[in-house]
């Protein structure tokens, strides 16, 4: 192989672009086992790890053919020092490469050990079969309902408001953000401000009177808006924080209308009738009752450095109060008959299904009226509480989403997934080839030596990686990750909300499960609150980058995905690189993780920086910074004109991104020897110099 690699030449975005926006909007299965915040994209790093092991002399044509068709790493020891959602450990072993993993958060190491652990499915099904004929059925029954026939009927969802009292009048407000609950092919169901009336209305009029009351009310305008409410008997406004202060604690809430599956009359949203709130009743006198031997956490919610106050200063004090009591005396049924599956392996898989499940089974989840279903907790990296929850069916039925036994078929999937030897025709385009690939399995070796002498092994630990001594120096072949970007995803915050029933059940089985929460103080993140300023940041991040640059091999890459809007962001990149012994050879620009559509924002960045980088030696480029910046902007508009030749388009920060990353390469390229007006070039300096073309 040339010692210049194929990703220091190129990244074929052309076509690569197009694939990652596929599967940006739908993720393969083996992805979807459980969420994990902006996991990068699968068909991005296969394809990364393999321009890494091709040499540059390889035309396009063979990578690609690779790509599709695979190749054999099974020689070759790839790392991740910050595996997250485990996206290169899962691609290199899908290239049949050695994997280690490192990741300081214990979610993140369990969901990437059950994504390459292997399973017998025969079992996996018998413990569902199991589970739903003991803990499911009485789950299931608190879950049933009468259609307005007189059917007996599955809740599919049940659809709840929060309540306040009028600080001045004292008058009880219902906090309907709007009164829509469905709006989908041309018509819609209502819920009536007076009397509380579901009804369908076939018209999109502002003005609808109620069938009931004859109310006459504008649908799309509740008593409530950013933040704030207004008492409709006095008009007077106070916001939901406050209103959740001077109560002392969470805004309660109170049950208005269920949607419904019939197996003779098929779905409808319905009025909750007394029967469901006597339903409701005694699953709250079942909690009640049991609640001293029931398995749900205790922990507080911390306070203490929280990067986002929420959800702690809307008067949630303790994780469970995120549900309902019918929702926890449910999941902590389901927990303990998990719990006593005898076979380990089995018995995670099942937990890794019920810890994805309570991302849609909690009193944070939205009802999406134009889409029917419920959006998830972690729709968006944060915990955002609503005006108007929608309680999911824990155990489920034939619809809804995110339920246990929709869980249960996406670690299912997953897994058939993982054995097939091409992926599933619903990733591919309109003449688009299947990627063949090896099963996606790993031998867990427990130490560098077994990595080293067998085949298909993944060593994978929770730990931070700023001591990575059990690695020999100069043992690994690439290093291929996706690092934190300083504050933009607070992971162990998030995390803890899985982590506090997952240690349940893992606590005594694995040490790093034994603490009350998943934050560790070697964190890599930007929080103020914590003490951890952008300096603290980088100089963790230098040194995970320094054992790095030990443990790769005198010819080994580091390749890293990298976006922020923050200048100082991308100067302190450049600088641990460089204290780290690194400099950028390649700087290539392709399509991030997001969607394009639900959840997309035109304010985000959309394209990663894809940083390939070799250990410095004494050998550097000398570039006069008027040259230089003529290479920056020339290569910047390059890559501009390749991502929209690909079919995408650009917003103004992607372009600052681009034009970061193209900087970033030649500053550390030619650092110490960069000069301008006959002085040593600072970042800083250079930035500014550049200023003038940064479209902001």
């Amino acid at each position: 192989m040339s010692s210049v690699r194929y990703i220091e030449k190129d990244l074929p975005v052309d076509r690569l672009n197009r694939i990652a926006q596929r599967e940006g909007n739908s993720k393969k299965p083996i992805y979807q086992l459980h969420k994990w915040w902006a996991r990068r994209l699968g068909s991005v790093f296969r394809m990364l790890i393999i321009s890494a092991f091709c040499s540059a002399q390889e035309p396009e044509e063979s990578i690609w053919s690779k790509f599709y068709e695979g190749m054999n790493l099974d020689s070759n020891i790839i790392l991740d020092p910050f595996m997250g959602g485990g996206t290169t450990i899962v691609e290199a072993l899908r290239l049949s490469g050695k994997v280690i993993g490192v990741d300081i958060n214990p979610v993140a190491w369990f969901i990437t050990k059950k994504e390459v652990e292997s399973v017998d499915l025969s079992e996996l099904d018998s413990a569902f079969a199991g589970l739903e004929e003991t803990v499911g059925r009485t789950i299931k029954g608190f879950y049933k309902t009468r259609c307005p026939k007189g059917h007996e009927a599955d809740i599919i969802y049940t659809f709840w408001v929060k309540k306040v009292t009028c600080p001045l009048c004292e008058g009880e407000v219902k906090l309907f953000p709007t009164y829509e609950l469905l709006c989908k092919n041309g018509k819609a169901i209502l819920v009536c401000p007076s009397c509380w009336n579901v009804f369908e209305s076939k018209t999109q009029a502002k003005n609808i009177a109620c069938p009931c009351c004859s109310r006459l009310f504008n649908p799309k305008k509740g008593v409530t808006k950013r933040g704030e409410y207004i008492c409709p008997y006095c008009g007077t406004r106070e916001g939901m924080l406050n209103a959740a202060e001077r109560s002392g604690t969470y805004l309660k809430s109170e049950m208005f209308a269920i949607e419904y599956y019939c197996s003779k009359c098929g779905k409808g949203i319905k009025l909750a009738e007394e029967s469901d709130l006597q339903l409701y009743k005694e699953a709250q006198q079942a909690f009640s009752t049991n609640r001293d031997n029931l398995l749900f956490p205790s922990q507080k919610i911390p306070v203490e450095g929280r990067s986002d106050p929420r959800p702690a200063n809307h008067g949630y004090k303790y994780f469970w109060q995120m549900f309902n009591e019918r929702q926890l005396f449910c999941l902590s049924l389901l927990l303990e008959g998990i719990r006593s599956i005898s076979d380990r392996n089995v018995r995670e898989f099942m937990l890794l299904a019920f810890s994805d499940c309570l991302d849609a089974n909690n009193m944070f989840c939205k009802y999406e009226t134009g889409y029917d279903k419920i959006s998830l907790l972690f729709g968006l990296h944060a915990y955002h509480p609503i005006e108007r929850p929608t309680e999911n069916n824990v155990w489920g039925c034939q619809f809804g989403r995110g339920s246990f036994a929709k869980c249960y078929e996406k670690v299912r999937r997953a897994k058939i997934y993982g054995l097939q030897s091409c992926e599933g025709v619903k990733s591919k385009a309109k003449g688009e080839k299947e990627s063949k690939s090896s099963p996606i399995y790993a031998l867990l070796a427990e130490s560098f030596e077994e990595v080293r002498m067998r085949n298909r092994s993944a060593l994978l630990l929770a730990q931070s990686s700023e001591d990575l001594s059990f690695i020999p120096t100069r043992t690994v072949d690439a290093v291929i990750t996706d690092p934190p970007y300083f504050d933009n995803i607070a992971y162990s915050e998030l995390a803890d909300f899985f982590y506090v029933w997952l240690r349940l059940v893992l606590n005594d089985d694995y040490p790093w499960f034994a603490s009350e929460y998943s934050y560790r103080q070697a964190e890599l993140v930007e929080n103020k609150k914590l003490g951890k300023t952008s300096k603290t940041f980088i100089s963790g991040l230098t040194r995970v980058f320094k054992e790095c640059h030990r443990v790769l091999k005198e010819d080994g890459i580091l390749v890293f995905t990298f976006h922020h809007i923050k200048e100082h962001a991308w100067e302190q990149i450049a600088k641990a690189l460089l204290n780290s012994g690194f400099y950028v050879s390649s700087a290539s620009v392709v399509r991030s993780e997001g969607k394009s559509g639900f959840h997309s924002s035109k304010g985000n960045i959309r394209y990663d920086i894809c940083f390939t980088c070799r250990k410095r030696n004494a050998l550097f480029y000398v570039y006069d910074w008027t040259d230089a910046k003529s290479k920056i902007i020339e290569e910047t508009q390059s890559w501009i004109e390749r991502t929209k030749r690909s079919g995408l388009s650009l917003n103004k920060v992607d372009l600052f991104t681009i034009l970061m990353g193209k900087l970033t390469e030649y500053y550390t390229k030619s650092h110490p020897q960069s000069i301008w007006d006959s002085e040593f070039l600072t970042f800083d300096i250079a930035i500014n110099q550049l200023k003038p073309i940064v479209p902001r």
